[in-house]
């Protein structure tokens, strides 16, 4: 009986911690600091920041976002014109664009990397984003980043 209530003890613990996790993920996501600029938002195309995660041993960063077309069904180049600048006023821009096909009303999840490296003691937060979602503009300023050890999937 005692092996019973451990383990289900542990498998509490387990549950709790990982949904812990996520739910800091999404008050850190909620903030009322980060404000998002979309030019084409009441017209073609809604956006949403999902994350910003950083890699500590890589020292880079992924923009995670989701985009829904409001228009016809067509291809959408996303990341185009980008412009970023950390806490520390360090540059991190890039021209590079990925396509994805975008169908009416459908969610697309797109990732982003943000070029250069960073150091996770030193920058918390992006002071700026800004790319180009096919012809629309979107600006993201104060998005904080969650930089945690990512496991190398090659092993």
């Amino acid at each position: 009986m005692r092996k019973i209530f451990l383990l289900f003890g542990v498998a509490v613990i387990m549950m709790m911690s990982s949904s812990c996790n996520t739910i800091y993920h999404k008050i850190k996501y909620s903030n009322k600091s980060i404000e998002i600029s979309n030019n084409c938002e009441n017209e073609e195309l809604d956006f949403k920041l999902i994350s910003l995660i950083g890699d500590k041993k890589e020292q880079t960063i992924v923009l995670n976002g989701r985009f829904i077309n409001r228009d016809v069904n067509k291809d959408l180049r996303v990341g185009g014109n980008l412009i970023a600048y950390d806490t520390e006023g360090v540059p991190h821009n890039s021209n590079r664009s990925t396509q994805y096909e975008a169908l009416t009303d459908k969610k697309v999840y797109f990732s982003l990397e943000i070029p250069g490296k960073a150091v996770p003691r030193k920058v918390k937060k992006m002071a700026i984003i800004a790319f180009d979602i096919d012809n629309c503009r979107v600006e993201l300023r104060n998005v904080p980043i969650i930089w945690k050890k990512i496991k190398d999937e090659k092993k």
